[in-house]
């Protein structure tokens, strides 16, 4: 599933649309949110695509706001914080085999027995922890910057 933002008036090819996927997304309707709380309060809803977003000059305010953060440094500083953070979260149990390294045989989900046999869980690989999902949420300064390019020229957008 992705987010797919439409630009309300292009001026140009890249003002027409921009699309992340929700992994991709997620963090980066969250930084736009805490760097622009001000202008973001317009999108009602930054993480659902029933078609709210902002108008122009919203678009244009954001564009300029999250500009200055990419010049000064602070978005890289951002990514770098975000990415230490996601590498610091402990593991958790896997929700195949609750945490058991072995799981029942497909289709089932759920711990098996380790006494009496079973396979090797495929989400984990019989380790009985894997990542956490906060863990898998991508953020770039890169994908800022693609998304600041959209915003000069969208002329106000919508995200469906």
């Amino acid at each position: 599933m992705g987010m797919d933002v439409f630009g309300k008036n292009p001026s140009s090819e890249q003002g027409k649309y921009f699309r992340n996927n929700v992994w991709w997304w997620r963090p980066l309707a969250d930084y736009c949110v805490e760097i622009a709380p001000e202008i973001c309060s317009a999108c009602k809803y930054w993480q659902s695509n029933d078609g709210a977003g902002l108008d122009a000059a919203g678009a244009r305010a954001l564009a300029d706001t999250l500009q200055r953060e990419v010049n000064a440094n602070r978005t890289d500083a951002y990514a770098r914080r975000q990415a230490s953070e996601k590498e610091m979260m402990p593991n958790v149990a896997c929700r195949i085999c609750a945490g058991t390294g072995i799981r029942l045989p497909v289709p089932a989900v759920g711990a098996g027995d380790p006494k009496s046999g079973g396979i090797e869980c495929n989400g984990c690989h019989g380790s009985g922890h894997v990542r956490p999902w906060d863990a898998e949420y991508p953020f770039s300064t890169e994908n800022v910057i693609e998304f600041i390019a959209f915003l000069r020229d969208c002329g106000g957008f919508e995200i469906c």
